[in-house]
């Protein structure tokens, strides 16, 4: 079982940052002013292309839903928690163009601290809280709903063949 979390957390890290650079590249395919369902679809769709397989290898593991809903919101968790933390990685050591004044680079500037404590308590603290609370939820219910769907479809043998 452990082996299966410590994984799950892995796959939530890689998740986080991969999603950073997802909806970046979802803002440039569709240029202000022209964000449609299509692009919300895409934004909020990837996070269920994390969680099913999660959900329905958990059901299937411990043949219960609430395992399943556990596994989901856990990794949309700590996918949220990763998002936040890359954020503030790519602000202060990679760069952006948009915001050089969170460089390190610019340590000896006398805001730069202050800056720092801004992003920190301004946009990742209030970040994850607020997002936090839907990976919780969120990934609580996909994690039920596909659970007992797995289950289901257990009962009626559609996955007995997959073992």
């Amino acid at each position: 079982m452990k082996k299966r979390w410590f994984f799950y957390s892995l796959v939530g890290v890689m998740f986080g940052v991969f999603d950073f650079f997802f909806q970046t590249w979802i803002y440039q395919l569709f240029p202000m002013g022209t964000h449609s369902i299509t692009m919300l679809v895409l934004i909020l769709g990837v996070w269920l292309v994390l969680v099913v397989p999660i959900a329905i290898h958990e059901g299937k593991t411990t043949g219960s839903v609430w395992p399943a809903a556990a596994s989901s919101a856990f990794t949309w968790s700590v996918s949220v928690v990763a998002y936040y933390l890359f954020m503030g990685v790519n602000l202060i050591f990679i760069g952006l163009a948009s915001r050089p004044e969170m460089h390190i680079s610019n340590l000896n500037d006398p805001n730069y601290w202050i800056n720092i404590k801004n992003f920190l308590v301004g946009d990742l603290l209030s970040g994850i809280r607020e997002w936090i609370i839907v990976a919780l939820v969120g990934g609580g219910l996909v994690g039920l709903i596909i659970g007992f769907v797995t289950e289901r479809a257990k009962r009626t043998s559609i996955f007995n063949n997959l073992k």
